[in-house]
């Protein structure tokens, strides 16, 4: 399945901890493995957890090159504790959706530390202040570097000097480290020594790995993938099951990543959807004339999002940005056919044949470029479709929506577009019949008076 495997433990990547780790898999050519590379991403998921100490430790898997996570809430907020609390709810009421794998939050995994809380009052009757409290536990806990030894070779050590492990394990430990007050003794001359727990309260807590912020505010981030279903059908469970939780004022959810690439995508790919629509109206309505027959031949756009919708269905494929393009290439192909049956029938009315007649010589006589035209840009897209080549999965669903467009555009246009065409040619005559009529019509002039009536 592999050809080439890379493995990296800490790094810019991982925000150098030691405890984080990326391996890079190559995978053989296509045509030399069973698995697909989303079926691989699934037996991954069950074979990793078997591993001891990273069980339920697995971040993300997909495909290369990092970036962020298909799926991303950020949950905004001015207080920490808050956020790891609705983020934990949220978390477990989002867990269960089918398809969603890889979960994890940027407050989960929290670290152990010790909470300190002095008594500025009894702190400072002792004459100990914060910072002398913070000094005095700096090489105790942390360590403090006291010298440097050199070995046998010539190599030099930095010498550190801490506590031992055994001794600062518990809040008994630590309540027992000796500070020294800024007080003397009058016998002796030496500071005073007060035990930390006499001035602090001391606690085992929990402090999140990292802490993001959000257009200058606190955000608990939660990231996940989709696996066996679409990540707009993903995305749209976890929007519904984040509406029962109940947030407090000054908090919010914000969705980012892949999906929120994806919906700013859909919106230009529907300007530019528009756009073309319009453009092409502008060119048909410059070339034939007319107002009402670049309609006729228009309606072979929407005829074609049916093949559209049939081609996904069957390749069991979705309506992601590679199938949109494909739909905003059906919007100069398609018309083509219509544009041919429509000219050819203007021009056969043009020499005198009537309506129904010319319609019907131009689905005859057009019928065989139509096909050939249709024919030869299913059979180029016909390689892209099958999807034979390595990465060629994402760009299919493109081929897809070409192909079932074209067929689809294809057969209904030979029936459609004359009908259409008759109904709209009669609304054209009906519509210019009436205006000629009311912009025709002899307006009544008053008689002239008579020489000897004076007037008003």
């Amino acid at each position: 399945m592999t050809s080439v495997t890379y493995t990296t433990v800490g790094g810019a990547q991982q925000n150098n901890a030691v405890n984080k780790g990326q391996i890079y898999v190559k995978l053989i050519p296509k045509a030399g493995r069973k698995r697909n590379q989303q079926e691989f991403e699934a037996y991954l998921r069950t074979v990793l957890p078997r591993f001891h100490g990273i069980a339920g430790r697995v971040i993300q898997i997909g495909a290369a090159g990092g970036g962020q996570a298909p799926i991303q809430l950020n949950l905004e907020g001015p207080e920490l504790a808050q956020l790891q609390e609705i983020s934990d709810h949220a978390l477990a009421t989002i867990r269960g959706i089918p398809g969603l794998v890889d979960l994890r939050s940027s407050l989960e995994g929290r670290k152990p530390e010790f909470v300190i809380d002095i008594n500025r009052d009894l702190a400072a009757n002792v004459g100990l202040s914060i910072g002398a409290v913070g000094d005095a536990l700096r090489p105790v806990l942390a360590g403090q570097k006291a010298g440097t030894w050199e070995d046998q070779t010539g190599l030099a050590h930095d010498v550190v000097v801490r506590l031992a492990p055994e001794a600062r394990q518990t809040e008994t430990d630590i309540a027992g480290i000796p500070l020294a007050s800024s007080k003397t003794n009058p016998r002796t001359g030496t500071p005073v020594m007060v035990p930390l727990g006499q001035v602090a309260a001391i606690h085992m807590s929990g402090a999140p790995n990292e802490i993001k912020r959000l257009d200058l505010e606190r955000v608990a981030t939660i990231e996940g993938n989709y696996q066996g279903r679409p990540l707009t059908d993903v995305t749209g469970d976890v929007k519904t099951g984040l509406a029962k939780v109940s947030l407090p004022p000054g908090y919010r959810f914000d969705f980012g990543g892949e999906q929120k690439d994806f919906m700013e995508t859909v919106g230009y790919m529907i300007e530019a959807l528009m756009l073309a629509v319009v453009f092409v109206y502008l060119i048909l309505a410059s070339q034939f004339g007319s107002f009402l027959q670049p309609l006729a031949i228009m309606l072979s756009l929407p005829l074609s999002l049916i093949g559209v919708m049939l081609a996904l269905m069957v390749t069991r494929g979705t309506f992601n940005i590679m199938s949109m393009i494909g739909v905003i290439m059906l919007m100069g192909l398609v018309t083509k056919n219509a544009i041919l049956l429509v000219d050819f029938a203007n021009k056969a009315r043009d020499r005198g044949s009537d309506r129904r007649q010319a319609l019907i010589d131009a689905g005859e006589l057009r019928l065989r470029p139509i096909v050939m035209t249709t024919l030869a840009m299913i059979f180029g897209m016909l390689p892209t479709a099958l999807a034979l080549g390595a990465g060629a999965e994402f760009r299919a669903p493109m081929a897809h929506a070409v192909i079932g467009g074209l067929i689809a555009s294809t057969l209904l246009t030979l029936v459609v577009v004359p009908v259409v065409y008759t109904y709209l040619d009669d609304f054209g005559s009906w519509a210019g019949s009436f205006v000629k009529k009311w912009t025709s019509a002899p307006t009544e002039v008053p008689a002239p008076l008579p020489a000897n009536v004076p007037a008003d």
